[in-house]
């Protein structure tokens, strides 16, 4: 019994191992030679363990291809068949004031697996004070993207003080602000989420909102909304 079941595990894992993704910030065209650099030759030949004739699937901001590998010359992929182009998005910002070093990957992770467009670093009165680098971001985010299989990496902003963000802020982009100590549910807003084809969602930083930080929304079109009793850290 022991055998049988751990042959039904080894069969299910096979089945649904992921395939191996690749972000290229460059154009492809079918049967063009992609020379790969370091540390995708290492990521492929070394801890995917993939050799000369295997297969993988390589995208930019636009479409995916399936490509082939040849190590054997250059260390490249040449790209055979066309997958997919992109579909068209939603365009929705996260707004998000420094929180733990230690949490960030997980946050960039997640707000790029749910295909946010933009993602904006941001310092408030009670944010986490520290440098952070946006090469670093878009690492995390690129790798959050070949991942889950989307074909969008969010772009990252720069770090930016919250009343300099909403001094030059888009009049025409609707701002949901997440705040526990008051607002309303979200799901009454539909119509507002309908209506409005540019969105942004700010979260505040552990210790909340100062008085400050709210008073920097008042010129804006803002609704106010939380999830819940809970505070979600």
């Amino acid at each position: 019994f022991s055998i049988i079941f751990l042959n039904i595990l080894f069969n299910f894992g096979h089945k649904i191992m992921p395939k191996i993704r690749i972000y290229l910030e460059k154009e492809i065209m079918k049967d063009e030679k992609i020379l790969l650099n370091i540390d995708q030759r290492h990521y492929l030949k070394n801890v995917m363990r993939k050799e000369s004739g295997d297969f993988i699937y390589v995208f930019n901001d636009l479409v995916e291809w399936k490509c082939k590998i040849n190590f054997s010359e250059n260390d490249e992929i040449i790209p055979y068949e066309f997958v997919r182009k992109k579909n068209k998005i939603e365009d929705i910002w996260i707004c998000f004031s420094l929180i733990k070093k230690s949490n960030i990957k997980n946050l960039i992770q997640k707000v790029t697996e749910i295909g946010v467009t933009r993602i904006i670093p941001l310092i408030t009165e009670h944010s986490e004070k520290f440098s952070l680098t946006t090469e670093k971001l878009k690492k995390i985010s690129t790798e959050a993207t070949e991942q889950c299989n989307s074909l969008h990496v969010p772009k990252i902003s720069e770090i930016q003080l919250l009343e300099n963000l909403l001094d030059k802020w888009e009049k025409d982009r609707l701002i949901f602000f997440c705040d526990e100590t008051g607002g309303e549910n979200i799901l009454k807003f539909k119509f507002k989420l309908n209506r409005h084809k540019k969105i942004a969602i700010f979260i505040g930083p552990i210790g909340g909102w100062s008085k400050i930080d709210k008073k920097n929304f008042t010129k804006q079109n803002v609704i106010k909304i939380n999830f819940g009793l809970n505070i979600l850290k």
